[in-house]
């Protein structure tokens, strides 16, 4: 299958995830959505975080002790820490079987393909819920990656505002 058919379904799979988070999360703070993949590329998957859900988890960390302001950086941020993670799972699942069957001899062309096609599908979610994500920062992330900040940035900033994407490139100072 082609990156341009696969990029479409990581595009439906998004939007769709993302719609699902919004009603299921209605009248909360929605402030950041990733998509995030493994160093292996090996599937897709989606993070959401709220405000109210960044607060509660504060909270919990805050009980054993304080939280350091590097620390509240990192739960604001590290799509690990959030309220909602691998979200829809169902909704990735025939992207994911894609993934699987495709070849990977050429890993790094692979990757820069699959990066792509996720930040494509953030540019599109965004497009087509308009309002409702204005305020989001979206990003692509790489979990346990020493290139993951890079990727973040460099999709933060094709996806989002540029003020948005502004505050989240100066999110570490």
């Amino acid at each position: 299958m082609s990156w341009k058919d696969i990029s479409e379904e990581i595009q439906a799979a998004a939007l769709a995830a993302a719609r699902n988070i919004l009603s299921r999360h209605e009248g909360e703070h929605l402030y950041a959505l990733a998509l995030f993949t493994s160093d292996d590329g090996a599937n897709v998957a989606m993070a959401a975080n709220t405000e109210e859900g960044y607060q509660i988890h504060l909270a919990a960390e805050a009980e054993d002790e304080p939280n350091s302001p590097e620390d509240e950086i990192y739960y604001r941020w590290a799509s690990a820490e959030w309220v909602v993670e691998g979200w829809d799972r169902a909704a990735f699942s025939r992207v994911n079987a894609l993934l699987a069957q495709q070849e990977k001899a050429d890993f790094d062309s692979y990757f820069d393909n699959l990066i792509e096609a996720m930040t494509n599908a953030l540019v599109f979610a965004k497009a087509a819920l308009g309002e409702r994500f204005a305020e989001v920062t979206a990003f692509v992330t790489v979990r346990d990656s020493d290139d993951a900040e890079e990727i973040e940035n460099a999709s933060a900033s094709r996806i989002n505002a540029a003020a948005l994407a502004n505050r989240f490139l100066l999110r570490f100072g």
